[in-house]
């Protein structure tokens, strides 16, 4: 028969879409709630309402819903969005608040994610390869950023994204916001100025 009409290929898409995301929340609720290593492919497909034949199908292993997590991690942190309006942005500080918005929002919106991968990094090697990967991203991206305000001709200052990144992690968003009971706008506020002054030189 004929190619299939577009209305059907997109109906499918979106039910795709949908298996994938109801896969990931059950994954996101059960690595939580008994950890990574506790939780069989069985359990995970009972949770998501689907075989475990369609986990192996869409992510080959319980190792690649974890990538998936991190991916959905960027998603529902808007980093993608924050990638677009940061296109439009020359001022240097501007561009270092954005990084400082993403950083608030992947702690805001996905620290169960992010503690997931935390916790168990050291004893899985799944977990410490997903975590290295979600890292090796949030570098890319800061040293993307720190280039672009050298590329305008602000001096920048040595080991800036090594600053940066230190700055951005979890555990001093955790001593601020859990710990000292910052909010997260005191904690966004907080991370862009101290960025700038860090970041750029003189």
């Amino acid at each position: 028969m004929g190619a299939d009409l577009p209305g059907i290929v997109r109906l499918r898409d979106r039910r795709e879409a949908l298996t994938l995301r109801t896969i990931l929340g059950a994954a996101r609720a059960l690595f939580a709630e008994r950890g990574y290593a506790r939780t069989p492919i069985r359990l995970l497909a009972e949770r998501a309402g689907v075989s475990p034949q369609t986990i192996y199908a869409h992510f080959g292993s319980k190792a690649g819903v974890l990538g998936g997590l991190v991916d959905l991690l960027d998603e529902e942190a808007g980093l993608p969005d924050l990638v677009a309006e940061s296109d439009g942005v020359d001022d240097p500080a501007a561009l270092l608040g954005l990084l400082a918005r993403a950083a608030r929002q992947v702690r805001e919106r996905c620290g169960d994610i992010v503690a997931i991968l935390a916790s168990g990094a050291a004893a899985d090697p799944d977990i410490a390869a997903t975590q290295a990967e979600g890292a090796r991203r949030n570098r890319l991206a800061v040293e993307l950023v720190v280039e672009r305000i050298r590329a305008s001709g602000r001096p920048v200052a040595a080991r800036a994204a090594d600053i940066a990144v230190a700055l951005m992690s979890a555990g001093v968003h955790d001593s601020l916001v859990r710990e000292s009971g910052w909010s997260h706008d005191d904690y966004e506020d907080w991370l862009a100025r101290t960025l700038a002054d860090a970041v750029l030189a003189g």
